[in-house]
C-alpha cells in the first residue's frame, strides 16, 4: 500500500534476497489461524478505538477479536475499563450494540444478574443461599486496557507488559504531535476476501504501486523515502516497523489534487510536511501520518481467508471548525486507494489457495514483507 524502498535500514539488509516467501498454507491453513489468534491477537497490545468514543460516564463500545467479544466502557468514576463480554453466571452475551451511551448497568438478558459500569457484580436474584460465593468476586471478567495518543489499547494477556514499555520506541516517534486532540471525520468499514498477513504485508510495501496506485504513486513515487528494520537491543524483533515516502514536486497532501489548502498539523516541522509517515504496529494498526490529518487502519482477522478492516481519518478540531471544511479530497481517494488494495490481496488469496503454489521469491523491494513473515513464523516456531 505505501512504503518506498529508495533506502532501506535493517539489521538484515539484503537477506529476503535469497529467501522464499511462505508456502500457500501460511495464508490458508486453519490451525496456523488458530494459532496466529493466540499468539497475536491474544497476547499484543491492540487499538481498539478512540478515547472519545467512551468520553462520558455510561459510554461504551463492543469489539470482535478473534472468538472473544470486549467491552469497553467508561465507569461512573471517570475510568475507562474493558471486561469480556461474558455474565459470570452462564457466559451469555451481555451487550449487543456496536456502540452506544448511558450503560450505568449492565443487566444480563438471560437471568438478570446486573453489573455496574465498573464491573461490579450488583444484583444477581435468588443466590443469597448459595455456598461458597463471593458477590465481590464474582463481578466481570477485567482486560488490561491503557491509552495513547487519544486511542484506547487492550491486551488479552494479564501478564502483558505495560503498553509503553511493549511500543516505547514507536510512541517516541510521535509524541511530539497532539495526537490524542485529533477528531474523526471519517470512517469507512470494508470486507477483504483475504488473509490478515496478506494486509499486513501489503502495507509493508510499494513494489505494487506503480501498477495497482497510479494516483499515489504520482504524488509520492514508489521509490521515495526511507523504511527501517526495528529490531530490540539489536536482537529481537521489534513490534512495528516503518519509515516515510516523500512528496514529488511540490505536492503537499494525499490528496486528489496532491495539494491542500488545510494547515499542517501542529508539531510538523518543514522536513514532516515533504512526508507521509506508514508504520505497521504488529498484528492491527496501520499508522498513516499525513502532514494535514492522520488515517489509521485496523485489521480484524475474521476466517484465514477473510478479515474486516476499519479506516479512521483524524483532523485538527479547530481545521474541522473552519467554513467549508470539506475532507473528501483525502478520504475519496484513500477509499480508491484500499479497494486497489483490497482488489488485489483478493486475487492473492485466491492464488495461494493453488496446489501448485508452494512459495516464491521476495523482490529488491520488499525486505519489510520478509521480515515480517518471518517475524511471524518465528513467534509461531515454524522456523
Amino acid at each position: 500500500m505505501s512504503q518506498g524502498n529508495a533506502k532501506y535500514i535493517g539489521r538484515e539488509d539484503g537477506a529476503h534476497l535469497s529467501s522464499k516467501t511462505p508456502p500457500g498454507t501460511f495464508y490458508t491453513d486453519d490451525r496456523i489461524f488458530q494459532r496466529e489468534l493466540e499468539e497475536f491477537y491474544g497476547t499484543s497490545w491492540l487499538n481498539v478505538g478512540r478515547e472519545s468514543q467512551v468520553s462520558q460516564p455510561g459510554d461504551f463500545f463492543t469489539r470482535e477479536i478473534g472468538g472473544e467479544s470486549v467491552l469497553v466502557v467508561r465507569g461512573t468514576d471517570g475510568t475507562p475499563r474493558a471486561f469480556y463480554n461474558v455474565c459470570r453466571h452462564r457466559g451469555t452475551r451481555l451487550v449487543e450494540d456496536p456502540e452506544g451511551a448511558k450503560l450505568r448497568t449492565i443487566v444480563c438478558p438471560y437471568h438478570g444478574w446486573t453489573y455496574s459500569s465498573e464491573g461490579r457484580l450488583v444484583g444477581a436474584p435468588h443466590t443469597d443461599s448459595l455456598v461458597d460465593f463471593d458477590k465481590g468476586a464474582s463481578g466481570l471478567y477485567g482486560i488490561r486496557l491503557e491509552t495513547w495518543g487519544g486511542f484506547v489499547w487492550v491486551n488479552l494477556d494479564p501478564e502483558a507488559t505495560p503498553l509503553r514499555d511493549h511500543l516505547g520506541p514507536f510512541f517516541a516517534k510521535f509524541d511530539r504531535f497532539p495526537l490524542a486532540k485529533l477528531r474523526l471525520a471519517s470512517r469507512k468499514t470494508y470486507e477483504v476476501d483475504a488473509n490478515w498477513k496478506i494486509l499486513v504485508e501489503n502495507y509493508q510495501e510499494c513494489y505494487h504501486c506503480a501498477p495497482v496506485h497510479p494516483d499515489l504513486n504520482r504524488i509520492t513515487p514508489y521509490f521515495s523515502g526511507e523504511v527501517h528494520d526495528y529490531f530490540i537491543d539489536g536482537a529481537s524483533r521489534a513490534p512495528f516497523s516503518g519509515g516515510w515516502m516523500e512528496f514529488a514536486k511540490d505536492y503537499a497532501s494525499m490528496t486528489w489534487s496532491g495539494y491542500t489548502s488545510r494547515p499542517p498539523l501542529e508539531g510538523m516541522t518543514e522536513e514532516d510536511r515533504r512526508r507521509v509517515y506508514y508504520y505497521a504496529v504488529f498484528p492491527n494498526l496501520f499508522f498513516s501520518l499525513h502532514p494535514d490529518f492522520l488515517m489509521i487502519h485496523r485489521t480484524w482477522p475474521v476466517t484465514p481467508t477473510h478479515s474486516r478492516v476499519e479506516c479512521e481519518f483524524f483532523f485538527d478540531p479547530a481545521t474541522m471548525e473552519r467554513a467549508g471544511f470539506d475532507a473528501s479530497d483525502a478520504v475519496e481517494l484513500w477509499d480508491l486507494i484500499n479497494r486497489q488494495d483490497w482488489a488485489v490481496c483478493t486475487r492473492s488469496q485466491k492464488g495461494m489457495g493453488s496446489r501448485i503454489w508452494k512459495g516464491g521469491r521476495y523482490s529488491e523491494q520488499e525486505p519489510q514483507v520478509f521480515d515480517f513473515d518471518r517475524y511471524v513464523m518465528e513467534r509461531l516456531g515454524l522456523k
